[in-house]
């Protein structure tokens, strides 16, 4: 038994598995509905996969339930691309680099999905196994390597890892999905020559510059 959706079954929703060729048919027609989702009826979402009413009822007990099932498929898929990198060759830099790249290109290959994911973070929010895989397949991997990069020398110590994780996440994710809806893909080659030296030397004339405070606030301001 397989959980990808190339193998014999695709992935569990409760105790039932979800056939693979199901599966498929709403991966494809997730574009339909993805603009009008608080709209949508399980009848709707049917019709544009083109199968029966009762399969979906069988499988799913609404339309939250397949939101998740398409979430979370996409989310372990990225999952298992972004560790492959994380793991493998070069130091930490090499390899966030690669991560950054996949992260990209993943949202590249799932543009329906991607902008699914995103529009529907809220609500993802709620479900914990959505925020554990958002947290694995984007986070994680990126946290891991900037704790990587301080001891072997590749970056500097930052405060707070999971901080820095997050903030590289927020930049993935919204520089992904501005390229898909603007342009309606992610030139990933281009981005990453672009976003690459900010990402490394930050946005200071002099990345060896003290950062700036706010003397009056004691906290840091750009100002």
């Amino acid at each position: 038994m397989s959980d990808r959706t190339g193998g014999r079954v695709a992935r569990f929703v409760g105790m039932r598995e979800v056939p693979v060729e199901m599966a498929k048919k709403l991966t494809a027609a997730a574009s339909t509905f993805i603009s009008s989702f608080e709209e949508v009826r399980m009848e709707d979402i049917a019709t544009a996969a083109g199968v029966s009413r009762t399969s979906l009822y069988y499988y799913f007990s609404g339309k939250d339930d397949i939101l998740a099932f398409l979430l979370r498929s996409m989310l372990d898929d990225l999952t298992q691309v972004a560790a492959g990198e994380a793991d493998g060759a070069g130091d930490a830099s090499q390899r966030l680099g690669a991560v950054i790249r996949a992260q990209l290109g993943h949202l590249n290959a799932h543009p329906t999905l991607s902008q699914l994911l995103i529009a529907n973070l809220g609500r993802a929010g709620k479900l914990p196994d959505i925020a554990a895989r958002v947290n694995d397949g984007f986070i994680e991997p990126v946290k891991r390597l900037l704790t990587a990069g301080a001891a072997d020398g590749s970056f500097r110590t930052l405060p707070d890892d999971d901080l820095g994780a997050g903030a590289l996440f927020g930049a993935v994710l919204v520089i992904g999905l501005r390229s898909i809806v603007t342009e309606g893909s992610i030139n990933v080659d281009r981005i990453m020559t672009m976003i690459g030296p900010m990402f490394w030397n930050g946005i200071a004339a002099d990345p060896g510059s003290p950062y700036p405070h706010d003397h009056n606030r004691g906290c840091p301001d750009f100002g």
